[in-house]
Parts: structure tokens; C-alpha cells; sequence
């Protein structure tokens, strides 16, 4: 109690020592009684001090009390008045302060128990703690008279060590051994920290102040080795100090320190320990950790000891792989395979011991291994792929789990077994990543470029072909791999088209029936044949493929050839018009479980082009690529199918929207959409449609149009005067006529006329296409049209249109029909043949009286043909007349490249149509050898054919993505020898020839020259959509008009002016003028340049079938 010291200084103080934590609260209030020197009250003093008075706690932030004062913490009255056990001095000095601090709730029976005790301290003594308490409160004065008793000198703890027998790094064993250190402890410094350090042990943060603790001696320096330990401190100092008090416990310790750090003085010993108290446990666990090289040796029951010793799964594991191998030492092979079924490997299991125990128990254990692949680390799977002796099946599961997670597996290695396996998704993801491993591995490319699934996704079709580019320019001169046989080499170069001097490789492979088979199949499709692989010998072929012993590649690759068979005998009948049984044979293609990706783009160009309805296309899309617009298009193409012309419509339109199409495709798909929606006669969302596109414009005739708009006005507005009048002005015509004026002189001035003959040929429009269009409401209002105006003109009842109205209203003779026509076509030939024309079409006939009408038909085109030129007879179907086709040069060009390959020996046949160009050449001249249709090219054409022929260079670009090799290629593309080619190919698409020799010349003309630069500029919006599209690839030759370099080049306008010339003449009895060019300066205003100058522009087989 120092003097000059004040009392919160006092109690700050005492605070800090670890003696004050040590005491319970009803002793901290009597010394802080003493500290405050807490004086007698005076009667006159009122409340006692504050720190004397219960203080009411405010309320905390949760609504609870506050702590209570220190005056609160000591102990009732009632609590010491009966002998507890506690010291006579506690309860004589508890009592005393309540008497005097809280005499109202004193009871004066108490008198005798504090009389009893102050005797009783008198004559035994007290504490000499009390004197001081004595001079620092008047309270407790009387407790200086007291004797005092002699301090007994404090003994060191005595420590049970078996409760220490624990693993120190264990924080909960750590927690109870301390606390019952704690409680036997006598030393308030170490008791305090010992309650310190087991409050951090069971806390989150762990134990990190031992301050006081850490080099205990005697029996207390147990608790410093226990707790060095706990935080990985150096022991060495407080494990000696324990060695004197308990040896035996110390060298246990020692052991397991020291195995913890990898050293084993006796591993045999330690993992034999016998003791089931914590300590001896983790020692014998920690034993067993360190695997040691002796383990090897051990028999199967003392491994299995060490697995219930063993927590950690990779130790586990390694212990069990030991134990399997101890089995397998013992001949215990069943309870070998038992083990080995119920693990699970770790990542880094040691294949060193475990590839041998799977290699001895067989093929159980290799199957189950199989099943492990995904939870091996790559050094462990490494091992399994390079060990030759495992079976290919795992090797491959192998090394797809290692492609798949990135690890390093050597390139070759990765091929081979991708390629055995057939994992071409892998397989491209190697060979396509560097330019230079399809060229080093052009087998494997190969492989991949024809068989790689369509639902494959990262790799999109332009580098698959640049790839297969690479592999051409190798693949005849690498050595082949052992991965692929000769058959399978065969297959390869034969869907490549290569040039192949023997086909050994099939007789080796199918038996007699497949060969035979497989050679009809190659000769069906080679120039000579009808270009079609007949079912019944593609289906010899499938029997021989499926009997024969084929590896998984040499099996994929011959049903790539036949599905590429079946797929062009397809294509074949399509571009034929024959499209029997088509629809099931490309849905068959698609029906297996992996559709390739060359097979798919081919099959959705033949539905783009011929609107063909595939269910398992669309079924293919919807689970692989649902948001593709090549989905949208086949969903079109099946209601098509399904005659859901609306839905079709919607969908052609959707397709045709998507950024994937190119300007040349959207108008096509644009066009489509508007004539499923004529059909549908959903007139306003066509009208509308035709509103928001007006490129689309270019691509229709003006006639189509025309029925779109008047159909809409006259169904969707209900105004048929209206659209009587857009009738009415379409057919009107200003002409400029010579009159007298009012002084007696001729002058020239403009006269407004309708065509009747116009008219008269709109009433028979729906049903001019090859599929005709709903009649109404356009028929109706052209027939209020044309009543219309020869009202206006007081025409009689007796016209030859009233005539044949009246005629057909009730049962129609073939012969009185025939009458009218014939009457009609002395004044007008055309008038009288369409009348003829509707007849046939009027559905009132007999097929004798059809068969009658289209006789009288050809009798009256007979007598009238020289007065009919050619661009009115395309209204005349039923005379079936054949076209008249002007081939361009770049259709030209297909058919000399495929003669030179034929010099060359390249082979087509089992060859995919990938680009969707189809043979269009080849179609030419077969409905040429047919009959059906006349060729003929002009000077200009034969000119720039034998020209481009010439340029060796050029025509050997076009060989590039063949199996030619160099010398081959130099030795057959010469000037000479490709210039007769183009010759021969000028006389076979030459068949009609001209009877006026300076035809041509006509081509000249001004006035066609002046309509068509008008016609042009007219389009100029599509024309330089087309030059934009075309530089794309290069840049295009272009004429400028006004300015702009947008334009056909002059040779296409001197073509289009010839054939306006051409259809403006009476040439024998030709039913139309066709040119045939894939050119879009042609194919975009095919429709426009139809209706505007009587040519037709066809680009594939379909345009060509819709004019025969």
C-alpha cells in the first residue's frame, strides 16, 4: 500500500499481476475494499461512496446490464455465516464489512457468529495478509490485533504425468491435459498462463503466447515440452529437463519429434508400439508414415496394421498398393482383386508398384484401372500410355485423359492411338493447331477432313479444307503409318479423288460380291455412266463392308465411301428432276449416330437449293446447334414437306435474316419466304415483307409483284376497285400519235392505251409456274379488268374472250374451243394459243380432250411460229418446246476441268459436293444427249473458254486441292493439249447452231444497248451489293456507268444483249432463251431481266428443271 500512490492508480496496478487474475471475485472485492481504503461511515454522511454503492448498469448496445460493481462481487452475509471450508479471517472480514457498510440489512443474531470467529482468530492467528488490510481500512482494524501465523515455505506441484501421454499437435487432448495441469497448480504466474494458453488452444486463431511457460523446470517442465511441440518449436532443452523428472516419458516425446521430422532411430520398434494412450499412438502412426524401403518386405497382415494406422489418403494409398503386392507375393489373387476393386488411386499413385500388380492379376484388374483413368495426375498417366505392353483400349483412355487436361503426350504417340481409337475431335485439336503437323501427318489429316463428326465445335469448315490442302501436297510421298492399312490408305486417297493406278487393296479387304459391287458403284458414277449407283449394288456393297474383318478405321472409311455413293446418286436425281425416293435416302444418311462433317455441309446445300424436308436434320440441328440458321432453313424445308406453306414462309424469312448468308443467299431466302406466303395467301406479311426488303424487288418479276399487291389490296383492304385500277395501270401504255390540230397540221402527241393482250395473259399467270399460285383474288379482279375497259371501249358481246367465257360456263367442247382459238389467232396468234392454254389448264376437260386441245395447240404454234417470238412462247407450256441454253464460261470451266482430271485420272465418284456446286455442267449435257434441251455457245464465249484454256497457269490453280503430283501436272497441263480440250468441250455444248450467221452482230443493237445500261442503273442498289460481295475475294472487272464502277463487265453485257436480241425473234421452234451462268450479276435480276427482255437466267439444275 504505498502511500503516494491514489487508489485507481493502486487498482490499475494490482490488475496486471497475474496473483489478482488468479483470485475469485468475492476476494478481489475485499482487497480492492483495502485499496480504496474504504473509511468507517458517519451518520451523518448519507449514501455510502460510490464505488460502495450497487450501481444500476446501463444498457448496452443489446439491451443487457452492464457489468456489476466490484461491491456486488462480495459474498452475502448469509453465504459465509455457516462454516464453508473457507478461512475464519474471509468470513470474520466479509461479515465486518457488511455490519458496517450495510447495517440496514444487518441481523443482529449475527453478533454471535462474528464473536465466534474473532475468538477464533485470535487464538489460531491470521494471514499476515490481514495486517496490511487492517492499516489500509478502519473495516478491518481489529484484525491488527490479531496474531500472526508463520508462512509455510511453498513446495514445487507435483504434475500426474500419464495425463501428459498425448499427441501435442492433438489441440483438444492439449486443452484438457493443460487445464488439469492448471488446476494443480499452485504458482498463480503459471496457473494464469497456463489458463492464458488453454484459452488460445481452444480458440480459432490457436495457441501463440507461452510466455511463462517455456522453460518450466521439475515436473512442470512437461507442460514447455508439451507446448514447444504444439507450435514446432525446438524442445531439446525442455525434454533434457523433463529426462530428470520422468526419462521414460521424455524419450517418447523425443521419438516422436523426431520421426515427425523423417528419422526413424528404431522404425521397427516404434511402429510396433503396443500402448493405446494417444502418445504411443501417434508414434507407431508416425512410423508408419515414414515408409521406409524394409516396409517392401512385410507380409500382408502387418501392411494391413499400418493401414489402420494410416488417415492420409495418398499414404493409405501407397500402403494398400504394398499390401497388394504382399498378396499377389502370398499367391492370394482373389483377395488381391477384391482389394484392388474397392480403391480409388490417388492423382499421384506410384504406377511403378501398381502397373506391375495390374499386369499380374489380368484383365479384372485392367478393366478396373480403365475405370481409374480420370483421377490420375499426368506423370502417373504418362507411364500407362508409353508402356507398350497394356492394352491399346487403355492406352487411348489414356491418353484422351491427358489431351484433355492439357499434359504433355508426345504428337506421335497422341495420333496413333487418336487414330486407332477414332477420336477425331482430339485428333484435330492436335493436327490442327499448327500448319505444319497436317503437312508432317497428312494420313491423319486426311482421316480427320472426311470423318470428323458436324457437331465437332471450335474448328469452323474453312480450316478443316486448308488443312486438307496442307495434307495433299504430302500425302503421296509420306510413309504411311501403322495406324492405317492399305485398304484404309485406299479409302482415303479415294475420297480425295486421287489418281490410283490398281485397286489391290480392295480385293484384299471384300469378298467377290463386294468387289464386283464396289467396281459397278465406281463405273456408275464415271463419265460414260448414268450417274447412279443403283440401290440394290450399293446395298451388295454394305453386306460385303459389314462380313468383312475391318479395323474400326478401314470400317468408318468404306461407309464414308458409300455414304458418299449414295449421297451423289442423291445429288444426281435431284439435278435430274427425279426426285423418287430422295428424301429417304439423304434422312438414311443422317440416321446414324455420328453424321460427318463433310456429309453434312453437302446434304444442307441440297436442302437449300431444293427444299428438301429431312426430319433427322432437323432433329440434328435442334440437339447440336439449335441457333445455327442452316437449323432455321431445314425447319423451313420440313414444312415445305408437310405443305405448311405459312410456317415455311416464316422460317425461310428468319433464315434469310442471319448475318451467316451473304447478300446473294438472303435475297434467295427472301424470295422464297414471299412465295410460301403467296401460296399461304397471307397477302399483307407478303406485301410487307417485299416493303422492308426492296432488293428483293430485283429478284421478282414485276408480275409477281404486281398479284402480291393486288391480292393483298383485294383480300386485306376489301377494296376491289382499287385493285382493278393497279391492273388497269400496269397494262397502260403512253404512246405518241400523229393528230390535226386546229390548224390543220399533223403533230405528234402522247395517247394513253391499255393492253388487253397484257391483260388477257395476266388472267392466266397463277397458273403459268410449275407450281401454280392461288388464282384468286387476282383472276377475279383481272377479269374485272379487262370488262372494264371494253366497256370503255363498247366492245360487243361477241369477243373472243366473251366467247370462250361463255363456252367454258357450262360443258366446253374440245372443238368449239378449238374454234375461237383458231378465229382469234388469224387476228392474234398469241391471244389464240393462250386461249388454248387456259383450256388445258381449266380442269373442265377429259385427258383425251387435253390430249385433243394440246394437239391443236402444236397445229396452231406450227402455222403462227414465225409471228411469235421467242419471249412470248414462254407462256406456252403445254407445247413443251425445248430452251435454247447459252452456257457461260464459268460453267464452261467446271467441264474442262473435269475433262482434264479425267486425262489426269482424278476420280470424282466418291467425292462429297461439300460447296453445294453440283455437276451443272455435266447435267447440261446430259439433258442436251436427252433431247430435251439445244446448246449453243456464241463466238464471245468460245473465244474467252479457249482463251482462259490457254492461261496453264490459271487452269493449274484449279488443281491445287488434288492428289497430282507435280510432274503429272506439268506434263498434262500444256497449252496445246488443254486448248484441244477446250475445243472438244466447245463441239459437245454446241448442238444448235444458228441459221442466221450474223446473229450475233445483233448484240449491237443501240436501242438494246440503251435498255439495257437504263436497266443497270436501275438496279444499281443490287449491282453494287454485288461488286461489294465480290471483292471480297478479288477485285472484279466492272464497267462504270454515271460514275459508279459497279456494273457487269462488258463481255456479260454484250451476253445479256444478245439474248435480249435472240428472245425477241421467232427462231425455229424454241420455247425459250436461257443462259446458264453461276455469275450474280445474272442470278440476283434473274426475275427482273425475264420480265424486262424474255431471256431466262438459270444457275442449277432446279432453274433448268422449272423450263423443261
Amino acid at each position: 500500500m504505498k502511500g503516494n500512490l491514489p487508489p485507481r492508480a493502486r487498482q490499475s496496478k494490482v490488475a496486471k499481476t497475474a496473483e489478482w487474475r488468479a483470485l475469485d471475485k468475492p476476494w478481489k472485492s475485499l482487497l480492492l475494499i483495502g485499496l480504496n481504503e474504504v473509511q468507517l461511515p458517519e451518520e451523518d454522511d448519507g449514501p455510502s461512496p460510490s464505488m460502495m454503492r450497487p450501481r444500476r448498469g446501463a444498457r448496452t448496445r443489446r439491451g443487457s446490464r452492464g457489468a456489476s460493481s466490484p461491491m456486488e462481487w462480495l459474498s452475502k452475509a448469509e453465504d459465509v455465516l455457516i462454516d464453508d471450508g473457507s478461512p475464519v479471517a474471509y468470513r470474520l472480514a466479509v461479515l465486518l464489512i457488511r455490519k458496517t457498510l450495510f447495517s440496514e440489512d444487518w441481523d443482529d443474531s449475527w453478533d454471535e457468529i462474528v464473536d465466534d470467529l474473532r475468538e477464533k482468530a485470535s487464538s489460531k492467528g491470521v494471514h499476515p495478509a490481514w495486517s496490511k488490510m487492517a492499516e489500509a481500512t478502519p473495516i478491518l482494524a481489529q484484525f491488527a490485533a490479531f496474531p500472526q501465523t508463520e508462512l509455510e515455505e511453498q513446495e514445487a506441484d507435483d504434475f500426474e504425468m500419464d495425463v501428459a501421454r498425448i499427441d501435442p499437435l492433438n489441440s483438444k487432448s492439449l486443452a484438457n491435459t493443460l487445464a488439469a495441469f492448471e488446476n494443480r497448480s499452485s504458482d498463480a504466474t503459471v496457473k494464469m498462463a497456463l489458463q492464458k494458453a488453454k484459452a488460445q488452444v481452444k480458440g480459432k486463431r490457436g495457441l501463440r503466447d507461452i510466455t511463462g511457460l517455456e522453460n518450466l523446470e521439475g515436473d512442470a517442465s512437461i507442460i514447455s515440452v508439451l507446448l514447444n511441440i504444439h507450435l514446432g518449436n525446438d524442445a531439446t532443452d525442455s525434454l533434457k529437463e523433463l529426462a530428470k523428472s520422468d526419462s521414460d516419458l521424455a524419450d517418447a516425446f523425443t521419438d516422436l519429434v523426431q520421426l515427425r521430422n523423417g528419422i526413424a532411430s528404431d522404425w521397427n520398434k516404434s511402429r510396433s508400439l503396443t500402448g493405446d494412450d494417444e502418445l504411443s499412438l501417434a508414434r507407431k502412426q508416425e512410423a508408419w508414415r515414414q515408409m521406409p524401403s524394409e516396409i517392401s518386405g512385410l507380409s500382408s497382415t502387418d501392411i494391413q496394421e499400418g493401414l489402420e494406422m494410416i488417415s492420409t489418403p495418398q499414404q493409405r494409398e501407397s500402403l494398400t498398393w504394398l499390401k497388394l503386392s504382399a498378396l499377389v507375393r502370398e499367391g492370394s489373387s482373389e483377395d488381391a482383386i477384391e482389394l484392388l476393386k474397392s480403391q480409388t488411386v490417388e492423382p499421384d499413385a506410384d504406377m511403378g508398384t501398381l502397373i506391375p500388380i495390374v499386369k499380374k492379376l489380368g484383365e479384372e484388374a485392367f478393366s478396373w484401372l480403365a475405370s481409374q483413368i480420370e483421377n490420375l495426375a499426368e506423370e502417373s498417366l504418362s507411364e500407362i500410355v508409353t508402356d507398350d505392353e497394356i492394352g491399346e483400349t487403355l492406352r487411348l483412355a489414356t491418353a484422351r485423359r491427358m489431351h484433355d487436361m492439357g499434359a504433355s503426350l508426345g504428337i506421335e504417340a497422341s495420333i496413333d492411338l487418336f487414330t486407332r481409337g477414332l477420336d477425331l475431335t482430339r485428333l484435330a485439336e492436335v493436327l490442327f493447331v499448327e500448319e505444319q503437323r497436317s503437312i508432317d501427318h497428312p494420313h491423319a489429316t486426311l482421316l480427320v477432313v472426311h470423318l470428323l463428326p458436324a457437331k465437332t465445335k471450335g474448328w469452323d469448315f474453312s480450316t478443316i479444307r486448308k488443312a486438307r490442302r496442307n495434307a495433299l501436297s504430302t500425302v503421296e510421298d509420306a510413309e504411311v503409318p501403322s495406324a492405317f492399312s492399305a485398304a484404309s490408305r485406299g479409302l482415303i486417297l479415294m475420297l480425295d479423288g486421287a489418281a490410283q493406278s490398281d485397286d489391290n487393296w480392295v480385293v484384299e479387304t471384300l469378298d467377290k460380291n463386294g468387289i464386283k459391287a464396289f467396281n459397278n458403284c465406281k463405273q456408275a458414277l464415271k463419265d460414260g455412266g448414268d450417274g447412279l449407283a443403283d440401290s440394290k449394288v450399293l446395298d451388295n456393297l454394305v453386306k460385303s463392308v459389314s462380313e468383312a474383318k475391318l479395323t474400326d478405321v478401314e470400317s468408318r472409311l468404306f461407309n464414308a465411301v458409300i455414304d458418299t455413293l449414295r449421297l451423289n446418286r442423291a445429288s444426281w436425281l435431284l439435278q435430274t428432276g427425279k426426285s423418287k425416293g430422295v428424301v429417304e435416302l439423304l434422312d438414311g444418311l443422317l440416321s446414324g449416330e455420328v453424321t460427318a462433317m463433310p456429309m453434312m455441309q453437302a446434304v444442307r446445300h441440297l436442302v437449300l437449293e431444293y427444299d428438301i424436308g429431312l426430319t433427322n436434320l432437323v432433329s440434328w440441328y435442334q440437339e447440336n446447334d439449335p441457333q445455327s440458321p442452316w437449323h432455321t432453313l431445314a425447319r423451313a424445308a420440313m414444312h415445305v414437306s408437310n405443305n405448311d406453306e405459312l410456317n415455311a414462309a416464316r422460317d425461310y424469312k428468319r433464315a434469310g435474316d442471319h448475318e451467316d448468308f451473304d447478300y446473294e443467299h438472303k435475297i434467295l431466302l427472301h424470295r422464297k419466304a414471299l412465295i410460301h406466303l403467296a401460296h399461304a395467301e397471307q397477302w399483307s406479311e407478303a406485301v410487307s415483307l417485299l416493303e422492308q426488303e426492296p432488293a428483293l424487288k430485283s429478284a421478282l418479276t414485276k408480275r409477281f409483284q404486281l398479284y402480291l399487291n393486288v391480292s393483298h389490296v383485294a383480300a386485306n383492304k376489301r377494296n376491289t376497285d382499287e385493285a382493278t385500277r393497279m391492273l388497269t395501270n400496269f397494262v397502260k401504255r403512253t404512246e405518241m400519235v400523229e393528230q390535226e390540230n386546229q390548224f390543220g397540221k399533223f403533230e405528234k402527241v402522247p395517247r394513253v392505251k391499255h393492253s388487253e393482250e397484257e391483260l388477257d395473259m395476266l388472267r392466266n399467270y397463277p397458273s403459268s409456274h410449275p407450281r401454280p399460285l392461288p388464282r384468286e383474288p387476282f383472276s377475279g379482279r383481272v377479269k374485272a379488268a379487262l370488262n372494264s375497259l371494253q366497256r370503255e371501249r363498247r366492245r360487243n358481246r361477241h369477243t373472243f374472250e366473251n366467247r370462250y367465257a361463255q363456252a367454258m360456263m357450262h360443258d366446253p367442247s374440245g372443238e368449239e374451243i378449238y374454234e375461237i382459238a383458231l378465229e382469234a389467232s388469224a387476228e392474234k396468234p398469241l391471244e389464240g394459243l393462250m386461249l388454248l392454254e387456259r383450256a388445258q389448264n381449266s380442269g373442265k376437260f377429259n385427258v383425251l380432250d387435253i390430249k385433243r386441245l394440246a394437239d391443236a395447240e402444236r397445229s396452231l404454234f406450227a402455222t403462227h411460229r414465225h409471228n411469235l417470238p421467242i419471249k412470248q412462247r414462254a407462256y406456252l407450256r403445254h407445247l413443251s418446246l425445248s430452251p435454247l441454253v447459252i452456257v457461260d464460261t464459268n460453267i464452261l470451266i467446271d467441264e474442262l476441268q473435269y475433262r482434264i482430271s479425267e486425262e489426269l485420272g482424278i476420280s470424282s465418284e466418291a467425292s462429297l459436293d461439300i460447296g453445294g456446286r453440283g455437276s451443272f455442267h455435266r447435267i447440261l449435257k446430259h439433258r442436251a444427249q436427252e433431247g430435251i434441251i439445244h446448246l449453243w455457245l456464241p463466238k464471245l464465249v468460245q473465244s474467252e473458254l479457249i482463251s482462259i484454256a490457254a492461261d496453264v497457269g490459271r487452269i493449274r490453280d484449279r488443281f491445287a486441292d488434288t492428289l497430282v503430283s507435280e510432274e503429272e501436272l506439268a506434263k498434262a497441263l500444256n497449252k496445246d493439249t488443254l486448248v484441244d480440250i477446250a475445243k472438244a468441250v466447245i463441239s459437245d455444248f454446241s448442238t444448235w447452231k444458228p441459221l442466221d450467221l450474223h446473229i450475233e452482230d445483233e448484240a449491237e443493237d443501240e436501242e438494246i444497248r440503251a435498255e439495257l445500261k437504263r436497266f443497270l442503273v436501275e438496279h444499281s442498289e443490287v449491282y453494287d451489293e454485288i461488286t461489294a460481295m465480290k471483292r471480297i475475294h478479288s477485285e472484279p472487272l466492272r464497267t462504270v456507268i454515271d460514275g459508279k464502277d459497279i456494273y457487269p463487265e462488258t463481255a456479260d453485257q454484250t451476253l445479256m444483249s444478245l439474248c435480249t436480241a435472240m428472245a425477241s425473234r421467232p427462231l425455229g421452234e424454241l420455247g425459250s432463251i436461257l443462259i446458264a451462268t453461276k455469275d450474280s450479276d445474272f442470278a440476283l435480276v434473274a426475275r427482273a431481266i425475264d420480265e424486262r427482255f424474255g431471256f431466262g437466267v438459270i444457275s442449277n439444275s432446279r432453274n433448268l428443271n422449272s423450263w423443261i
